[in-house]
């Protein structure tokens, strides 16, 4: 039976992949509450795309959130503008998909509506994992949170797809951008994207670097290093790793990196999110992958590189992986993808 109301606030303070799961968690609420008023806060970069594709009624930027060695960073302004988003309205339910001190805060103390959260089982585990060292989980863990707050208003996600499709022009545009940093057409696109370049947790800066160096020596690939929407930590710290000619998407536009992802011939990256979005545009994607990381089995065009942590995986593996999908899919829509 779903649990009545006219009016929800759909809260993932998290990292902007993990926060992508909102997706279809968002599409599944639309399908249940067509009436209802729709709100999510959530990183700015998942904002962009629920508006997108209409999703939601309004959005509450939570900015960029990253999850750091140290804790997590501008707390306290997050937390203030979450609340100040929120109380312009009179919500029904909050469902807050990842439950923190500072959500908490906002919806049961300040918002006083009635809260959904994951049930003691599973955050229990997600806090054990975080305690022993091993970072918050990615891939289904989350997955698993975003089903089970819904379950418990009686809204079925039964569908995990991310569903994202470029636009033309942002096609278009970033084939301008291509021929801008001296691309001149028919070269192999490799796109290098870091979930965390600060965090020694994921894979290390100068491994990305050297992958990129590789692939542009041997095969002779334009490579292209993106940071997550409205961020440039990657670019920076990568910069001076890349090789000459390689093009730097620095604090990209949510829907530009979908293009850039889309129009690569192969994305490397840590980030679950990113491999999903590039494994359901059919680009080749080597994923790097930690023994706790719940992503599933490897396909011929999603390929997962995993160690104990992913600061174990060798750049020879990756190399050896990219090496092979390369020349196994070699043809003109690997060198030219619309």
């Amino acid at each position: 039976m779903i649990y009545p109301a006219r009016s929800v606030l759909a809260i993932q303070m998290s990292s902007f992949g993990e926060s992508l799961g909102l997706l279809p968690a968002m599409r599944a609420l639309r399908a249940s509450y067509p009436k209802a008023f729709l709100v999510a806060a959530a990183p700015g970069g998942t904002c962009e795309l629920l508006r997108d594709c209409g999703l939601v009624d309004e959005v509450i930027s939570l900015g960029v959130i990253k999850h750091s060695d140290g804790g997590h960073s501008g707390t306290l302004k997050r937390l203030v503008g979450l609340f100040r988003g929120a109380r312009r309205y009179d919500f029904d339910l909050i469902l807050d998909f990842s439950p923190s001190l500072e959500t908490q805060i906002a919806s049961r103390l300040g918002l006083r509506s009635r809260v959904f959260t994951p049930t003691s089982g599973s955050r229990v585990i997600a806090l054990l994992l975080e305690l022993g060292g091993a970072g918050r989980a990615t891939g289904r863990p989350s997955r698993s949170n975003y089903a089970n707050v819904l379950q418990q208003i009686g809204v079925e996600l039964n569908d995990f797809g991310l569903a994202i499709t470029p636009r033309a022009e942002e096609d278009a545009r970033f084939e301008q951008r291509l021929a801008a940093g001296g691309s001149r057409g028919g070269e192999l696109i490799g796109l290098l994207y870091a979930s965390n370049p600060n965090n020694r947790r994921f894979w290390p800066v100068d491994a990305f670097g050297e992958i990129g160096t590789r692939l542009a020596n041997n095969l002779n690939a334009r490579i292209v290093a993106a940071d997550e929407p409205s961020d440039n930590s990657f670019t920076r710290a990568v910069s001076a790793c890349l090789p000459p000619g390689a093009i730097k998407l620095a604090e990209p536009r949510t829907l530009e990196l979908i293009a850039a992802i889309a129009r690569s011939s192969i994305v490397i990256t840590d980030e679950p999110a990113i491999a999903q979005i590039a494994s359901e545009r059919g680009t080749p994607v080597i994923e790097i992958a930690d023994a706790i990381s719940t992503t599933g089995a490897s396909s011929t065009t999603h390929r997962i590189a995993r160690g104990s942590s992913r600061m174990f995986v060798s750049t020879d593996e990756v190399y050896e992986i990219a090496s092979e999908m390369i020349h196994e899919n070699r043809s003109p829509s690997l060198f030219h993808r619309s």
